[in-house]
């Protein structure tokens, strides 16, 4: 038995493990544990879906996009940078973006149909970089403020028109993927069905307003020279995205404070 004022101490052993003012420190941080695993407990992996455009009786912007490069350059010759942006009429940019891949290689010459100088080439164009981004508030939100992370791959297949020689006219179509970062896995695809150019600087053009600026190869505004295009018929997959840190049960948290 313990008298009273002993230097002996108590044959608990859970109370000799700590002295009051340590079990009360390390109780606050367990609490404030909680209380910040409360705050971030309805951030999550964008929901799982098929998202179209409203051209196609979706929710999301149809979009702007440019391609462009330095001086002496052409939308077919690498250094060529993308940028795409959501359009809803007023504002670029609000719901998602696409941007920075770069052309690093000559395009693949798929079909060639030019007699003469005049008719049609289709190449197969594979961009390498870039980052896709949605707002938190689109149709998959889940929490997030946004959803951002790496392109992993993006192709897109460009017919243009020829004529004496001289490319008057394109068309494209859009292949990607991505994962979001904090979600480690690939999940998000997206698709451009149909994509018009609308002038390019070859061709004299001057670049009107609200399209994405013209980026180099580096990622920054100010490229020379270029050409703008508008999307059309867009989808978006989202599907098998997980989280990357499960969340911590009250026995995950006692034990990262036991001695």
């Amino acid at each position: 038995m313990t008298e009273f004022g002993s230097s002996v101490p108590p044959d608990d052993e859970d109370l000799s493990s700590f002295t009051l003012g340590e079990n009360m420190s390390r109780t606050l941080i367990a609490l404030l544990l909680i209380t910040i695993l409360a705050g971030t407990a309805l951030a999550d992996a964008p929901l799982s879906g098929t998202y179209n455009s409203d051209d196609i009786g979706g929710t999301i912007a149809t979009g702007r996009y440019t391609e462009a490069w330095a001086p002496g350059g052409s939308a077919l010759m690498p250094g060529t940078t993308m940028n795409a942006q959501s359009w809803d009429g007023a504002v670029l940019g609000a719901e998602w973006s696409y941007t920075c891949g770069v052309l690093l290689s000559a395009p693949m010459l798929l079909t060639d149909t030019v007699i003469n100088g005049s008719g049609n080439r289709t190449y197969m164009k594979t961009f390498v970089g870039g980052e896709i981004w949605l707002s938190g508030s689109g149709p998959w939100a889940n929490g997030d403020a946004y959803y951002s992370g790496p392109i992993l791959s993006y192709t897109e297949f460009e017919t243009v028109q020829f004529v004496d020689d001289v490319p008057v006219h394109a068309v494209t179509n859009v292949q990607a993927t991505a994962r979001f970062d904090g979600y480690p896995d690939e999940c998000v695809a997206f698709s451009v069905a149909n994509g018009i150019e609308i002038g390019s600087t070859d061709l004299g053009d001057p670049m009107p307003m609200n399209y994405p600026d013209f980026l180099t190869d580096s990622c920054t505004p100010g490229a020379a020279e270029g050409a703008w295009w508008d999307m059309f018929q867009m989808s978006l997959y989202i599907q098998g995205c997980s989280v990357s840190n499960e969340d911590l049960d009250w026995g995950q948290i006692k034990s990262m404070y036991r001695d």
